[in-house]
């Protein structure tokens, strides 16, 4: 197997933009999540827009079960997504010091 070659100047300017524009993405992405999950929140389902029989089986209930898991796993998918864009922005950042650490070094030598 073949080395590949260090990658070029503007070919390491490229991924650390397009590590930050995936953080973006991700970003967004936990946003849309994060108001779901408000959304959900605000639901209000009660006893009274059930039928009897539907209240006295235990849909109401079970519906209350239901809206908690969607708002937990709303809100855990929005942490995560966060948690992606801080790590991949940390990535694009320590490439960044890197390479102007490197680019120092190499300048010091010459």
């Amino acid at each position: 197997m073949t080395e590949m070659p260090p990658p070029g100047e503007q070919k390491l300017r490229v991924s650390i933009e397009v590590l930050r524009q995936d953080a973006a993405v991700w970003d967004d992405s936990g946003d849309i999540m994060r108001r779901a999950a408000q959304v959900a929140a605000r639901l209000d389902l009660a006893a009274l827009h059930f039928s009897y029989i539907g209240d006295k089986v235990g849909l109401v209930e079970l519906y209350r079960q239901l809206q908690d898991r969607m708002i937990r796993l709303l809100s855990e998918g929005s942490e995560t997504c966060e948690t992606i864009a801080t790590s991949l922005r940390s990535a694009a950042d320590g490439y960044e010091r890197d390479e102007a650490a490197n680019a120092h070094d190499i300048n010091n030598i010459y």
